[in-house]
């Protein structure tokens, strides 16, 4: 089914749940097409909700239409694409990276809100802040917490905090509470020097803690913890007290 919530022509509002037919796809189109012709920038709101799949004839009208958008390329703005579902979230990655000249970002529907904030211009940055570092008020505890994907801009954040601290002798302790984890920017990883960098202020780090996140964080930290000159230690979703305390003994 196909919602169409559009309220101005430059920024288009769809909301896509369980099965679509080929007359969505028509309409959908039809809307695109509208905006098209009026020569400017288009933005673009794609909610999908519980996709359940299309028939043949839809995917085939998707299909045409889409490639005769490629000439279009450079008239999109921003696109922003919301799925509660992993493997549309992973496939509209996979097509960001192969269309040039197109802002494109994927969200979790927790951060539908900011992501459709974002495709109408109300928001600065296109993606919500993911990693901030908390004022606890613990002077021997950097605590921050990650909630969303990794990105560059919430490295540096953290970076910046701990870079004074990280003195000759310095003895760190961090705690990390996460709220929700979906991945690192891939642009983090691109820049081996920047990474060097970066993980070089760990070296001052004694122990770590992480609170939460999915489970396969606990095997990781149980196999690092050896290989790694600081205390590495999972902790359950709840147990930051218990984590705060092994930090502290």
């Amino acid at each position: 089914m196909l919602n169409d919530q559009t309220e101005t022509d430059d920024i288009i509002i769809l909301t896509i749940s369980r099965r679509i037919e080929k007359a969505d796809v028509e309409q959908a189109m039809g809307r695109l097409d509208k905006s098209f012709a009026r020569g400017g920038k288009v933005h673009l709101f794609v909610e999908v909700l519980g996709f359940e799949g299309m028939p043949a004839d839809a995917w085939w009208s998707d299909l045409g239409h889409g490639l005769r958008y490629l000439t279009k390329l450079k008239q999109f703005g921003r696109i922003a694409i919301v799925s509660d579902q992993s493997w549309v979230r992973v496939a509209s990655r996979v097509e960001s990276a192969l269309l040039p000249f197109v802002t494109y970002e994927v969200y979790t529907p927790d951060q539908r809100d900011h992501a459709l904030a974002w495709v109408k211009g109300e928001a600065e940055t296109a993606r919500p802040e993911t990693l901030r570092v908390l004022s606890n008020g613990d002077a021997d505890i950097v605590a921050f917490d990650v909630d969303g994907r990794v990105t560059r801009e919430g490295i540096d954040a953290l970076s910046a905090h701990l870079s004074p601290l990280a003195r000759p002798g310095a003895e760190l302790k961090l705690l990390a509470l996460v709220r929700h984890f979906d991945g690192f920017d891939p642009a983090i990883l691109v820049d081996p020097k920047y990474l060097e960098f970066k993980f070089s202020l760990l070296r001052h780090v004694s122990r770590y803690a992480i609170v939460g996140g999915p489970e396969w964080m606990d095997r990781v930290s149980r196999l690092a913890d050896p290989l790694l000159h600081m205390d590495l230690r999972h902790f359950d979703a709840g147990d930051e007290q218990a984590a705060r305390a092994w930090l502290h003994s």
